[in-house]
C-alpha cells in the first residue's frame, strides 16, 4: 500500500479550516458519476468474459488553490479520492470488482466555466472471485482477491451554476496484482462516463483571488545538476498454478536525469534482475541451467520522471542486453513511484512489465546522488 500511503499524503482533504481569508474556502465538492463499458479480451482465454456492464463511481474532489508550489506548477488541478463498482456483467468466474483510489485531474484546456482534463488515479482493487483450480478455473484473469487498480481518464466538464458541474468522459479500468501470483493476465475495462458534481461551499472562482505561497527570492535560476538514482528492489512472483512454486526476484538500477523543467527530468538508466523463476521455465523448455549467473538480464532504457511534490512518476523504456530466457522478448517497460524522504534518501514501488502483461512487482529504498555543473532559469 506504500503508493497508496505516497499519494494521500501529497493530497490532503482538509475540509475547513484551510484559509483565514473569506475568498479561500476549502473547495471541497462530491461527484457521482455512471459508467457504460465491456471487458476487453486482450488474450484468446479472456474471450470468455466479453461483456457489457454498468459501472457507477462517488468520490470527494478538491479543487486545488495554490498552498503548494506543485498545485501552481500543474495549473491548478483536481485532487481526490473515488470509489469505483462494478458487477462486471454479472460473470459467475469474475464476480464483482471494487477500486478505491486516490487521484490528480491535470488541466489540458480550462476556459471560463468549461474544463478539459485528463486524470490519473491509481489504488487497491478487491475482486470477490478469483482463480481456483478446483472451484473457480476458468477465471485465468486474476489469482488474488486484492490488488492494484489504475484508472485513465479524459473528461469535460462544465460549471453549470453555483452549486453544480456536469461531466462526460472517456476512461479505462484496470485490475492487476502484479504476477504476486498467478495467474494474472489482468482485466481492462475501457467506458464512457457522465457525472454530476456538487458544491456544497461557493467555489474560489477567480484566478486572481488565488493563493500564492511564498517563494524564494530567485527561485526561477536554479542550480543546474545531474541526478544519479541508484536503487535496489525486491519482488515475488507467486507462479504455484504455473511453476509449482514461488519466487524472490533481486532488481538493481540505475537512472542518470537531466531536468528539463520544474516538472520533468529526462535520461537514461541501467537495470539488473535476477529471477530465479527463468531456471524453471529454460528446464520445462529443455535446457539445463549450470551456471545460474546466464538468468542475470541486463538492460538499457530511455527514463522520464514527473515530479508533484515529494513524489515520483518514474517511466523507463527499455531492451534488454542480455539473459538466457527470451520468451519475453528483447523490450521491457517499469513503471515506478518514487517517495523522496530526504534529501538523499527516496523509497520506491516499481512494476516491470512486458507490452502490457505484468512480470513482477519490487519494493525497495535508493539513494540519489545531485552533481551541479551550473544554473538555468527553469519555466514550467
Amino acid at each position: 500500500m506504500f503508493y497508496l500511503l505516497g499519494l494521500l499524503s501529497i493530497f490532503p482533504l482538509h475540509l475547513c479550516g484551510q484559509y483565514q481569508h473569506k475568498l479561500y474556502t476549502s473547495n471541497i465538492f462530491l461527484e457521482g458519476k455512471i459508467h457504460y463499458g465491456f471487458l476487453y479480451a486482450h488474450h484468446l482465454e479472456l474471450e470468455l468474459f466479453n461483456a457489457h456492464f454498468p459501472a457507477f463511481e462517488i468520490s470527494i474532489q478538491k479543487q486545488t488553490y495554490g498552498k503548494h508550489k506543485w498545485e501552481r506548477a500543474f495549473a491548478y488541478p483536481i485532487i481526490g479520492f473515488t470509489c469505483w463498482y462494478s458487477g462486471l456483467g454479472n460473470s459467475p468466474y469474475l464476480g464483482q470488482a471494487i477500486g478505491l483510489m486516490p487521484f490528480i485531474n491535470f488541466p489540458l484546456y480550462r476556459h471560463k466555466d468549461f474544463f478539459i482534463g485528463f486524470r490519473f488515479a491509481l489504488g487497491a482493487g478487491i475482486l470477490t472471485k478469483k482463480f481456483d483450480r478446483l472451484e473457480n478455473y476458468k477465471n485465468t484473469a486474476i489469482g488474488t482477491h486484492l490488488n492494484a487498480a489504475v484508472n485513465l481518464m479524459f473528461e469535460a466538464r462544465y460549471r453549470i451554476n453555483t452549486w453544480l458541474t456536469a461531466s462526460a468522459g472517456i476512461s479505462l479500468q484496470h485490475f492487476s496484482n502484479g504476477s504476486l501470483q498467478m495467474p494474472n493476465y489482468g482485466l481492462n475495462a475501457p467506458t464512457i462516463n457522465i457525472g454530476l458534481a456538487y458544491w456544497p461551499v461557493r467555489k474560489n472562482r477567480e484566478i486572481g483571488d488565488r493563493f500564492y505561497p511564498p517563494t524564494e527570492p530567485y527561485s526561477a535560476v536554479i542550480q543546474r545538476h545531474i541526478e544519479v538514482d541508484i536503487g535496489g528492489a525486491i519482488g515475488y512472483k507467486n507462479m504455484e498454478a504455473v511453476l509449482g512454486k514461488s519466487f524472490i526476484v533481486f532488481h538493481l538500477y540505475e537512472n542518470t536525469f537531466y531536468q528539463i523543467s520544474r516538472k520533468s527530468k529526462v535520461g537514461i538508466g541501467f537495470d539488473l534482475s535476477y529471477d530465479p523463476s527463468h531456471i524453471k521455465i529454460l528446464e520445462i523448455q529443455g535446457d539445463t541451467v549450470e551456471n545460474h549467473l546466464k538468468i542475470l538480464r541486463p538492460g538499457i532504457n530511455a527514463a522520464y520522471q514527473l515530479d508533484i511534490s515529494k513524489l515520483g512518476f518514474i517511466f523507463n523504456l527499455g531492451y534488454y542486453l542480455g539473459g538466457a530466457e527470451k520468451s519475453n522478448g528483447p523490450l521491457y517497460q517499469k513503471f515506478a513511484l518514487q517517495y523522496n524522504f530526504s534529501k538523499n534518501f527516496f523509497a520506491h514501488l516499481m512494476l516491470k512489465v512486458h507490452f502490457g502483461r505484468a512480470d513482477y512487482i519490487g519494493l525497495g529504498l535508493g539513494y540519489k546522488l545531485q552533481i551541479p555543473f551550473g544554473r538555468k532559469t527553469l519555466k514550467g
